[in-house]
């Protein structure tokens, strides 16, 4: 009996054994996987022109990121974020995810501010595998749609159909289009080309005008001798700023609506008094006091505003809130995904959430989730955006 009872406990304590080397994960203690970091890439314009769209990014990331890790983390592991500037140019920002994928070992990759250096780094993405939530608006980067890469701020499609509606209900069909030539702006104007017939627009000036120019006066002149009777820009600053600034100087008094490129504080700082009387389209979170408080945005708005406030004692704009919807967004994939990295590109495409950008509502076939309705138009007053009734 006693030896049935010795060879009983022996068993016992050698199935307790495996049992517990199992949970922790091939003989690792399990305390320590479950404290391992997650990593995660961040590329944002951080200099060069696009750095008023890169800097509110990393800072509105940056604050998330400790909130997130002061809250226990994801999944009960810390998450830890490895930044990179790509300059604003599509060269570095390639240069920039490569380095994240080969040598620290990203799982995924927020970024970039810009449409062209997105574009670059959405190939990359793709052929490596890893998921990517980028900041930049074109509509190529997620349509078609490829396996593993999303974006946050509303497309050129939904901005060119907010602005054409306001056009519709103002009576106004005849435009004159002025936009940067790089993939943002020229994205943006084959959508206003595109979906003009369907809301009665006539585009009678078509100019386009370079990232570094530093003036536009010579496509405005062209555009001063037609019969347009408002004039859309597709850019990011500072040359939206810099065409209000001469059109103002030229004499050109029709209605001038700049796109959701622009749509931040540094639009008005640039362009001074000439800013007053432009119309803009934009997310809500452009007018945080100004949102009703029975709009499903409205807490989330107040919260990320506070938050950011605290930390840099200013009110964030449009792009930060592009960048912290994608950690926002990539936090819920990541919970989905259970922190396994071969599931977060699916889980990704399941994420419904309310942001500070939009509701949006991912899925097979759309991995931007958002549509037109959440977008305004607001008119610069008095140094101040105001939304447009």
């Amino acid at each position: 009996m006693k030896g049935q009872t010795k060879k009983w406990l022996t068993g016992l304590i050698a199935s307790s054994l495996l049992v517990l080397t199992a949970c922790s994960g091939g003989g690792q203690p399990a305390a320590k996987q479950s404290k391992d970091p997650i990593k995660v890439g961040a590329v944002f314009s951080m200099t060069g022109p696009n750095s008023p769209l890169g800097v509110p990014e990393k800072q509105s990331v940056e604050v998330l990121l400790k909130k997130i890790n002061e809250g226990g983390g994801v999944n009960g592991r810390p998450l830890e974020i490895v930044f990179e500037d790509d300059k604003s140019d599509n060269t570095e920002a390639v240069k920039a995810i490569k380095k994240l994928i080969s040598k620290d070992k990203v799982i995924a990759v927020l970024g970039s501010s810009g449409s062209g250096p997105s574009l670059g780094m959405a190939e990359v993405a793709t052929a490596e595998k890893i998921p990517m939530i980028s900041m930049a608006a074109a509509n190529q980067i997620t349509d078609p749609v490829r396996p593993g890469i999303f974006k946050t701020p509303h497309t050129d499609i939904h901005a060119t159909k907010r602005i054409y509606k306001y056009l519709k209900e103002k009576g106004i069909t005849k435009i004159g289009i002025l936009y940067d030539s790089n993939p943002y702006g020229s994205g943006f104007a084959e959508q206003l080309k595109k979906f003009a017939p369907e809301y009665g627009i006539s585009i009678v000036a078509d100019e386009k005008y370079g990232t570094k120019d530093t003036s536009m006066s010579t496509q405005l002149t062209k555009m001063k001798s037609t019969d347009a009777k408002a004039i859309l820009i597709a850019g990011t600053n500072p040359g939206p700023a810099t065409i209000v600034k001469e059109a103002k100087q030229l004499g050109i008094s029709i209605p001038i609506i700049s796109s959701h490129g622009s749509a931040n504080s540094k639009f008005i700082e640039l362009a001074g008094d000439s800013a007053n009387g432009v119309l803009l389209v934009a997310g809500k979170l452009l007018i945080p006091d100004l949102v009703a408080d029975n709009d499903p945005q409205a807490a989330v708005i107040k919260e990320f505003v506070k938050l950011y406030k605290a930390a840099y004692n200013s009110t964030p704009d449009g792009f930060a809130g592009y960048a912290y919807d994608g950690l926002n967004i990539l936090v819920e994939g990541l919970k989905a995904a259970g922190g396994d990295p071969a599931k977060l590109a699916q889980s990704l495409e399941n994420v419904k959430i309310v942001g500070v950008t939009g509701e949006f509502k991912f899925s097979s076939t759309d991995h931007n989730g958002l549509t037109e309705d959440s977008m305004i138009m607001v008119e610069v007053k008095n140094g101040k955006f105001e939304p447009v009734k």
